[in-house]
Parts: structure tokens; sequence; C-alpha cells
């Protein structure tokens, strides 16, 4: 075994570090112009305000925009620190996207479906640029959908 072989690449791809910032953002537009457009769709129903939205659907739009944000501060830190927590984050946002998709199907879990399955390349992509441990994270993506999908249960429980 030559020593090339033995250690990992020292250079990343430009290209595919190029395209993990291209699918973060386009994740992240997606989770915010879903956001908006159902908020919107509801608020313009007749008689319809803000006030009819709170606090839910509205606090979910919010973790969805925020899942989005932090898919893309995750993707600009992963490069600063490897094999950081920095690295699971978009894991983490695609298993909470994953619930989301699969507990609102009929509704907004359609339109979220691009938004996660953009979250999840980046996160393998990121892992094989780094030589991340892919099977954790997968537990990651795993923890952060029954995470929310406690979450959404117990809240419509109540």
């Amino acid at each position: 075994m030559t020593y090339s072989e033995s250690q990992p690449n020292p250079m990343p791809n430009p290209r595919l570090r190029s395209l993990e910032w291209v699918f973060s953002v386009l994740g992240a537009f997606n989770c915010v112009l879903v956001s908006i457009l159902f908020s919107l769709s509801q608020i313009q129903l007749p008689g319809g305000d803000l006030s009819n939205i709170w606090p839910f659907p509205a606090i979910y739009f919010l973790e969805m925009i925020t899942l989005g944000i932090m898919c893309v501060i995750a993707v600009a830190r992963n490069k600063i620190q490897p094999k950081s927590i920095w690295s699971g984050i978009p894991w983490i946002c695609s298993g909470i996207l994953f619930a989301f998709v699969i507990l609102g199907a009929w509704t907004i879990g359609f339109y979220l479906i691009p938004a996660m399955v953009l979250f999840f390349i980046v996160g393998i992509m990121a892992d094989r640029r780094i030589n991340g441990d892919i099977a954790l994270h997968l537990i990651y993506f795993v923890s952060g959908g029954i995470a929310q999908s406690i979450l959404v249960f117990f809240t419509f429980i109540s």
C-alpha cells in the first residue's frame, strides 16, 4: 500500500464542495419558499389573519426556515472544522424534514421532499469529502426524524 492510498485526500474536490453549497442553498430556499407560501395561503382565507396560524402551524414554518438556514451555516462551518458536529447537521435537518414529509404527506410534506433530498445529498457529499462516519450520521438522521415525530405527536394530543 502506498502512502497516498493510506492517507485521506488532503485536497478536497472543489466541484464537490461547490455542489454542497448549491444543494444546501437550494434546500434552504425551498424551506423558506414553502413556509412563506403556506403561511400566506392561510392568511389570505376570508377572515384570515396572522393570529389564525399562531402558534401552530406558524412555529412549524419558523422551524422549517431555521432548518434551511442551519444547513447552509453547517456547510460553511464544515470547511473550517471538518469532522465536527457541523458535518452531522445536514443529516439532522434532513431527518426532521423527513418527519414533516411523512406526517404532512397530504399538505405541506409533498413540497418539502426536494429540501429533504437535497440536505440528505449534502450530508452524503460532505461525508465522502471529509471521510466522515456515514453510519453515525444515519443515526442522526433517524434521531432527528423520531424527535420531530414525537414533538408533532404530543403537540396534537394536548
